[in-house]
């Protein structure tokens, strides 16, 4: 069974590396980037909080895209909940926060992992959906 600690673990890391990739602190190299390709199905979807859907080629063609476009971003995950797992797979929960020229976003995440021996945190990303929330006034 999946734990909530592994569930953690890679949504942490995953946007450690999203972090690095978008601030261009990550070289903008295949072998850095295959981080998010070995971490996602390949029937990956990814339903965003303005309700669009893009498979797994969309979302990797943006985000190779985007590396460097975003210096003085800051990017961070709280609130992870593991709200269901069965043997390979795991639903969970978390908050995104987003730092970007002085505007806070936060948006309200479930993903949907499964086990797989080849993704870099033993998870594999299969479906996430994302939900805008109102960020608190700073």
């Amino acid at each position: 069974m999946i734990m909530a600690a592994a569930c953690r673990r890679e949504i942490v890391e995953l946007h450690d590396f999203f972090q690095g990739w978008l601030d261009g602190s990550l070289p903008a190299a295949e072998a850095v980037f295959a981080r998010f390709l070995l971490a996602t199905a390949p029937a990956f979807t990814l339903i965003g909080p303005d309700g669009r859907a893009a498979d797994r080629s969309a979302t990797a063609a943006w985000i190779r895209a985007a590396h460097g476009t975003r210096p003085g971003f800051h990017l961070w995950t709280d609130d992870h909940v593991l709200r269901a797992a069965g043997d390979d797979w795991a639903l969970a929960t978390y908050r995104e926060w987003q730092m970007h020229n002085g505007v806070t976003t936060v948006r309200f995440s479930t993903a949907l992992l499964q086990s797989d021996a080849g993704a870099p945190g033993g998870l594999c990303w299969v479906h996430v959906h994302e939900t805008w929330l109102e960020a608190p006034e700073e």
